[in-house]
């Protein structure tokens, strides 16, 4: 029997850190009381609506759409006030009429709150229900203040605006005082107006046990704490979700208000539409058909992607453009093809694709994608599953600068009120509820870390997992009560949305005003609009959803080759030795993809030798297949035996060695071995991929009976089955990986063949991100290509190649921004270079580079070209200023400099007439400027202070490579490195901060620096009572220590060992030990090409164990090497662990 009682006025989380109901909880709690349905009311926002509809039916409970607006008396008023208004669509006209109203809230009345107004309201009323509203309504706020006309006339212009019958007077009791007060008058005034009274109850949170970490959620919105006494709270614990029998003792005598709700629910029914497919129709040249247009476009773009045109050809691009056809897709392939052209046309960067879709022809053909689907065995089934009807996913990386324009574009293009950004909601993860709860409860920073700390990094980690047995988590919760405290609060808190954002690529392309599907929100006219909607919700309401991703690497290509000149990245040969000779030995700091430590020493093992190696080591470096990365490198060299259980996995596995490693290969085996069609084979990878038991029990039976069909043992079908669903927990999509490789390889291939152009390309890219640069000008060392400091005289806005060296970036350094940068470039292109600071104050606007800024080009050396010391032009610096604005000004009015007057401008004296009656140029007499130069430390601290980093001269460059050798981890590194891990870092002690922990303990806080970069390494009393004499500025230092991330991605290493780095003479030779009776043949062939590999001064000696004893054989003088870190651990890995003597 149903209850007699539905809820009307509910915040879910969406009502974002107020409302705490979780909506699958709230329509399964609904469900359990036997309400027939149950109503989402969130502040200003539509935002769980969908989500709402799914959950109640799934529970068989009727979903109410609503929402508690805000509604002021002008809407576009930049003032503060506004009042509550409870509005529940009775139809599907009302719900049009509710995402309007919610969507210009934002559009039009967005001040702190997103506002509606009764000009709003009487334009969209149709098909809505209006309760007058909690205590925060007008009704209510009249009353309380004692304005019973007022509460009439609200009431009465509420009636007139929604109609009488679609308006109740909303009555709800929490147990407030002020209810008490009120509810009688409310009775009264509904009986006065002869509108009928509802009952609610002003749901924030699920059960009554949730009002205390409810508290909390509001301290976490206001930034307060539990333990300040007068923090902001609700003042009863009654905000629950009641049930009927609650409901009924807090409203005594008015069981027909109780009664209504049943009405109110019956009245509103709507029904959603989910699944269809909304496309946009693409606008073709004269109205043309859609699909006709696409086979021309489609068949014109074979022809320019293949010399020859097979047959098979054809047919793979007619099945898919039958396909695409049936599934009504041809207008998204001609809205993808025209924003890709687009930027293409216009010089923005596109990559060659992303995901699946790299597995069409048709993408292919038109330019969609660069990877040759053919070439590589890409499937299309794996992207357009005839048997499965949804939207494509073509998602799309541009160049970083040029994804707005994109964006921009397709605005422009299809009405920019057809075109949003997609929201995105961050919940509280694991850690985050454990920070935001002891943060609330006032424990101290580094006990709410270390507790934070006990749970895994990585997505996916829950509370609950980590307190079952034997967890670290677990562990300290039965023992330490602090941490029971924190855990036992952050638990309701766990997986609640804590802010809206917007999501870094979405974008939705409406067939009409977005504003007649989906709401929108604007927080102020600045903002970029985006959908209430979160982007599973925009795809299950068929609305065509588009990434524009932003790769900063396709800026960088697209630098480096502006800077090179005359190169086409799609014509680069796909086979070039250098390029793969330099990922063979691991050379890959800056090549997208490959530049970690553990993916170059992946390199090293496996040495790629073409293409197909890059795809495989994209697709196999992740946590899990990683592990078969030394099955590859060893069956690639011929050290382990690739066999095959069915001789047809050759040609499916063949070129990965008998491992399968992509979904593409599974895929294969179903279709070649079980005789699946193309789209069984999908159903196949989908089902075991993502665990549909169901349906990969009833794929099972099907797959070993079509093996055994096409002469396959049972056995063997049996074991193909289980190698499918073992690879399904690392298998990977080709096309993906793929499309990446594709982009790694160009980015290899520059470094390899112009890495001057590539390096200077890579390090303006990150001249934002301040700590990278450092490690790549440090790269550019190991590469042997000189960087030089910034110069007035030759530098660009950007790091550019000037004579074989890289120059800095005038932009680079510290307090001169792009224009003052551009400013200094087009003074010099204008009037040649600058002869001195007096000429370059002259010439360049003093209020473009100010004072700061010209400090600052003093100090880095960015003036040393003019010939004066730094030292000097710091000394004149206030006067050459004065002189620039004077000239500035002079320059302004038209009036000859006082200067002149002064004997230090030109005064005629300048040279000789000739005779011809030209006034010769006046030659400018400047002071002259003090001699003397600072010392060479005091110039790099100058250096580093004004470029974040040493670039003439590292302070430990000399000794970079034995302070390599003695360590495991660069400064840069420390922030990759997984938190906990041990590692021993070096460098120079830039900083020594000294404090004093609350124990009275010292602590010192050390900034240290490498040629990579800086970091921070923490001493505690424990460890400095040892180190205090060697925690002192300019000391090198070899630290041991654990890694701790800290928040907002800081990042600290907590000393465990301090020692002194003390360098000592380089060693001039190398031994190796080898046991000549167990070495496979040819291992000296090849130390000898990897000694090749790193020329230097040692020389190599070999100790052999042989069968006639030891003996000891000298490499010739031409295999002489550089002992360092990374021949080393190539070294380590060709001859084993032990093997260096």
């Amino acid at each position: 029997m149903s209850a007699e009682f539905v809820h009307l006025h509910v915040h879910s989380e969406y009502s974002i850190l107020d409302g705490a109901c979780r909506i699958p909880a709230l329509a399964a709690r609904a469900a359990e009381l036997e309400m027939p349905a149950v109503a989402l009311t969130d502040h200003g926002s539509l935002a769980g609506a969908v989500d709402l509809y799914k959950a109640a039916g799934k529970q068989g409970v009727k979903p109410i759409v609503g929402c508690e607006v805000y509604v002021a008396d002008d809407r576009k008023a930049r003032s503060r006030g506004y009042a509550h208004l409870t509005l529940l669509a009775e139809s599907n006209a009302g719900y049009a009429n509710l995402i309007k109203l919610s969507s210009l809230g934002y559009l039009e009345g967005y001040y702190t709150k997103p506002r509606v107004d009764w000009e709003l309201l009487e334009r969209h009323s149709s098909g809505l229900v209006a309760l007058s509203g909690c205590l925060s309504g007008r009704v209510c706020k009249a009353l309380e203040e004692n304005r019973p006309a007022d509460a009439r006339a609200d009431l009465d212009r509420l009636a007139q605006v929604f109609g009488r019958d679609n308006t109740y007077v909303e009555l709800q009791n929490a147990g407030l005082e002020v209810q008490q007060r009120v509810n009688p008058e409310l009775v009264k005034l509904a009986a006065e107006a002869k509108l009928p009274l509802v009952a609610t109850g002003d749901v924030h949170y699920l059960n009554a046990s949730d009002a205390y970490s409810h508290e909390a959620l509001l301290c976490i919105q206001s930034g307060d704490s539990l333990k300040n006494p007068n923090h902001w709270r609700f003042d009863t614990n009654e905000f629950y979700f009641k049930t009927p029998a609650e409901m009924a003792l807090d409203f005594p005598g008015h069981e027909d208000a109780m009664r209504r709700t049943l009405e109110v629910a019956e009245r509103c029914t709507i029904e959603l539409e989910l699944g269809n497919i909304l496309l946009p129709q693409f606008p073709t040249p004269e109205g043309r058909d859609a699909f006709e247009y696409l086979v021309e476009l489609c068949e014109k773009g074979l022809g320019r992607r293949y010399e020859k045109v097979t047959p098979e050809l054809r047919e793979r691009l007619q099945f898919e453009l039958k396909t695409i056809r049936e599934m009504g897709f041809a207008d998204y392939f001609l809205i993808v093809w025209d924003f890709i052209a687009f930027a293409k046309r216009n010089g923005i960067g596109v990559g060659p694709g992303r995901g699946s879709a790299a597995g069409s022809l048709a993408a292919y053909c038109l330019e969609i994608t660069d990877i040759d689907p053919i070439r590589y065995d890409l499937l299309f089934e794996r992207f357009l599953n005839p048997g499965r009807q949804s939207m494509p996913d073509i998602d799309i990386d541009f160049a970083v600068e040029g994804r707005e324009r994109v964006i921009n574009y397709v605005s422009e293009k299809y009405g920019r009120d057809r075109v949003a950004q997609i929201i995105t909601f961050g919940t509280m993860a694991a850690r985050a509820a454990v920070r935001d709860a002891g943060r609330v409860l006032e424990i101290p920073y580094g006990v709410v870390d270390r507790i934070a700390k006990l749970i895994p990094e990585g997505p996916g980690q829950t509370l609950a997992d980590c307190l079952k047995p034997g967890g670290e988590l677990k562990q300290a919760y039965d023992v330490d009560p602090v941490a029971r405290e924190i855990v036992d609060l952050a638990k309701p808190l766990e997986g609640l949305v804590r802010q809206d954002s917007i999501h870094a690529a979405g974008v939705v392309i409406g067939a009409e005003p977005l504003i007649e599907t989906i709401p929108l929100q604007q927080k102020g006219a600045d903002q970029e609009v985006v959908t209430q909607f979160s982007m599973g919700t925009v795809e299950a309401l068929g609305l065509l959803k588009m990434d524009f991703l932003g790769l900063r690497n396709l800026d960088v290509i697209d630098k480096a080759v502006e800077l090179i000149g005359n190169v086409d990245m799609n014509a680069i040969p796909l086979d070039d030795k250098r390029t793969y000779a330099m990922l063979a030995k691991g050379d890959a700091m800056g090549v997208f993809q490959f530049e970690s430590s553990g993916m170059r020493e992946a390199l090293r093992q496996v040495k790629p030798t073409v293409f197909e190696d890059l795809i495989a080591l994209v697709a196999l470096y992740r946590p899990g297949p990683m592990q078969y990365i030394p099955n590859y490198a060893r069956r690639k060299a011929g050290q382990e035996a690739v066999t095959y259980i069915d001789p047809r996995l050759k040609e499916i596995t063949g070129t990965t060695y008998g491992i399968s490693i992509y979904q593409e290969q599974s895929m294969e085996i179903a279709k070649q071995i079980a005789g699946f069609t193309p789209a069984e084979a999908d159903d196949l990878r989908k089902a075991i991929g993502k665990k549909i038991h169901a349906l990969m029990a009833s794929l099972k039976d099907k797959f070993i009976a079509g093996c055994i069909a096409n002469e396959t043992s049972e056995s063997v079908a049996r074991q193909l089955w289980d190698d499918i669903e073992k690879a399904q927990d690392y298998s990977f999509n080709k096309s993906h990986a793929a499309c990446y490789a594709l982009i790694a390889y160009r980015t290899a291939w520059l470094k390899a063949n112009h890495p001057c152009e590539y390096m200077a390309a890579l390090i303006s890219s990150v001249m934002n991100t301040k700590d990278r640069v450092p490690l790549y000008v440090n790269a550019c060392h190991d590469l042997g290509i000189e960087v030089l400091p910034p110069d007035v005289n030759s530098s660009q806005t950007d790091f550019a190649v000037v004579e074989g060296r890289i120059r800095f970036g005038l932009n680079a350094v510290k307090a001169v921004g792009e224009t003052a940068a551009r400013a200094i470039v087009a003074a010099r292109d204008e009037g040649g270079a600058f002869a001195s600071i007096w000429d370059f104050t002259e010439r360049v606007d003093p209020q473009v580079v100010n004072k700061r800024a010209l400090e600052a080009l003093v100090k880095c050396g960015a003036l040393d070209s003019t010939g004066a010391s730094r030292m000097g032009m710091l000394a004149c610096l206030e006067q050459a200023l004065a002189w620039g604005q004077k000239h500035a000004a002079d320059r302004l009015a038209g009036q000859g400099s006082i200067f002149d007057a002064l004997g230090f401008g030109g005064g005629g004296g300048g040279g000789d007439d000739d005779g011809g009656g030209a006034e010769a140029e006046p030659v400018r007499h400047h002071p002259v400027l003090p001699g003397g130069e600072f010392e060479k430390g005091e110039l790099l601290r100058l250096e580093k202070e004004t470029l974040g980093l040493y670039v003439s001269e590292h302070p430990l460059h000399a000794v970079r490579d034995q302070l390599r050798r003695k360590t495991d981890c660069t400064l840069a590194e420390l922030e990759r490195r997984r938190d906990g891990e041990v590692v021993t870092v070096g460098g120079i002690v830039a900083a020594v901060k000294q404090l004093t922990t609350k124990k009275g303990e010292p602590m010192v806080f050390l900034t240290l620096d490498d040629p990579t970069g800086g970091g921070e390494a923490v001493v505690f009393n424990s460890t400095y009572a040892n180190a205090r004499d060697l925690c002192t500025a300019d000391r090198v230092l070899v630290i041991k220590g654990r890694i701790d991330h800290k928040q907002q991605g800081e990042t600290k290493l907590i000393a465990i060992e301090v020692n002194a780095f003390e360098a000592v003479q380089e060693r001039t030779e190398i031994r190796f030990k080898l046991d000549a009776r167990a070495a496979r043949a040819g291992l000296l062939r090849d130390l000898a090409h990897l000694v090749k590999d790193y020329p230097g001064p040692s020389r190599v000696l070999v100790s052999l164990t042989t069968s006639e004893g030891p003996k000891t054989l000298a490499l010739g003088p031409e295999y002489r090497v550089a002992i360092d870190t990374d021949f080393l651990t190539e070294a380590r890995t060709l001859l084993g662990a032990d093997a260096i003597a």
